[in-house]
């Protein structure tokens, strides 16, 4: 399971976290233990494979494709990211994650042949095999995901579990004495590819573009994160330095290098812009941090603002590279739909900022979720959520079900493009969802900037005819949430244009 659980997020910075991902993975893996069952009870027939020392030697290689894991899948994936996204994703992990789990899916039926001694006592012991084997199972996924790789990340846990796999099987090996040849070889092996595997993993860098230098990486729950600085020209031409917060190599925020409050995302402009002006802003709630440039806009009309993010490096990182305010206090790790259902205040304000990438949070987006917004809000309460990086808006299906969804939970919804496209061809959409009466658009006015031109906020509505309304939008619920599904062709899109 930990081996499974590696291959997800190793593939999540080349081919994305989405639904698909998963079911590649999850494809993979139980290709790769039905093999793996089938090749093993072969070999109990065999009497050269049917002996300890082939299942210690079974176990020590699979140790080896472990540890190897992390280099050899992003080796593999820098050459097959070009090919079509879903064969990319099946061939990458037929390299780096079937080895290791067919190796260890050989084992059981390998084990059960040597402890089975007779007809009668073959269920008992298939029985406590599988037993033991799914407790290690259980007892490593909830370490590693809930300790380990929110702490350390993925690639050099990974590796010392291998290199763990390595040494517990060679001491098993070494009770059943093997030559001395073979041992001496077996070791230059061992140490050989604990060195290459080491290597890889320090010498790792992320992709980035031309113009682009790495200022930090690391790796951890929501899978890598990079902060790097881009060499920029403003619209007038003069070059400027910029900061970038990636995760899975998707840019989550971009800002001015010299001073990093001020963001070049036009949605988060936009709702600067916005939040200022709305009747009501003594108190709010973001639910997905990003950099933290929402969080110091706020700040700046002294709202009191709480702030929930999943993975603490996201928080961490706002305070040190994009200088916002800490606020320890007032931030909450946790899982957003988790906070929602727990609340007991209200929030003059919302934003949902968790449609970025490929990584939706899709349980935030349902009927029920924004129920429970819509009660956390007070009268002239305002939710503001955000969908970005939309390449066709005439292809997305995924807007006008939100849009319904949002209508559905009570709430008036209003939509617009702070990108501002020719015919709305393109953007982003953020959605002001207000109680009672719609948001008043002849009275609130966006100011010049880099990114946004001045005039009233009608100026950048759309509208659900702007979007793909030849089939009916789907209302979404926790029961059937079709958000993968809509979204496709976006998540697609992303990867094709990161990589």
């Amino acid at each position: 399971m930990v081996t499974e659980l590696a291959g997800a997020r190793i593939l999540a910075p080349f081919f994305g976290s989405s639904l698909y991902s998963w079911a590649s993975t999850l494809s993979i893996t139980l290709l790769a233990l039905m093999t793996g069952y089938y090749t093993g009870g072969y070999a109990t027939t065999k009497r050269k494979t049917s002996t300890p020392k082939a299942i210690f030697l079974v176990f020590l290689i699979s140790g080896l494709m472990v540890m190897l894991q992390p280099s050899l899948g992003r080796t593999v994936m820098q050459e097959t990211i070009q090919l079509p996204f879903f064969t990319g994703i099946i061939i990458s992990q037929l390299i780096f994650l079937f080895p290791p789990v067919f190796l260890m899916g050989m084992m059981s039926p390998m084990i059960i042949a040597q402890i089975n001694q007779t007809v009668q006592r073959a269920g008992k012991s298939a029985g406590n095999i599988y037993a033991i084997s799914t407790f290690g199972g259980i007892l490593f996924t909830l370490l590693f995901g809930f300790l380990i790789i929110p702490e350390y990340g993925i690639s050099l846990p990974v590796i010392l579990l291998g290199a763990f796999v390595i040494l517990f099987s060679s001491v098993l090996l070494l009770r059943q004495k093997i030559s001395v040849p073979m041992g001496l070889v077996l070791a230059l092996i061992i140490l050989a590819q604990f060195r290459q595997a080491y290597v890889s993993y320090q010498e790792y860098s992320p992709i980035h573009a031309k113009g682009e230098s790495l200022v930090e990486y690391s790796e951890g729950l929501l899978g890598e994160i990079s902060i790097s600085n881009q060499n920029l020209k403003s619209p007038d031409g003069r070059p400027f330095k910029a900061r970038m917060l990636k995760v899975n190599n998707v840019m989550q925020n971009q800002a001015v290098l010299n001073y990093p409050k001020a963001s070049l995302v036009y949605y988060v402009n936009f709702i600067r812009n916005l939040v200022g002006q709305l009747p009501k802003k003594e108190s709010a709630l973001i639910v997905g941090l990003g950099a933290g440039n929402i969080y110091s806009d706020m700040q700046l009309y002294n709202i009191d603002v709480e702030t929930v993010e999943i993975d603490q490096r996201i928080y961490d990182y706002g305070v040190k590279y994009f200088k916002m305010k800490p606020h320890p206090e007032k931030s909450h790790i946790t899982d957003g739909r988790y906070f929602i259902n727990t609340a007991q205040k209200q929030y003059d304000i919302i934003v949902l900022d968790v449609i970025v990438g490929e990584n939706v949070a899709k349980q935030l987006v349902t009927l029920e979720s924004f129920k429970k917004m819509y009660e956390l809000l007070p009268n002239q309460g305002t939710l503001i959520i955000e969908h970005g990086g939309i390449q066709d808006f005439s292809k997305n299906k995924f807007v006008p079900s939100l849009h319904k969804t949002l209508g559905q939970a009570g709430f008036e919804v209003s939509m617009f493009n702070p990108v501002k496209a020719p015919n709305n061809r393109y953007g982003d959409v953020l959605f002001v969802a207000t109680k009672n009466k719609p948001i008043d658009k002849n009275n609130i006015f966006v100011a010049e900037d880099m990114l946004l031109s001045a005039g009233p906020i009608r100026q950048y509505e759309v509208f659900l005819n702007d979007f793909d309304t030849s089939v009916p939008a789907e209302l979404l619920t926790d029961d059937k949430n079709k958000t993968d599904l809509l979204l496709r062709g976006h998540y697609l899109h992303i990867r094709e244009k990161r990589n």
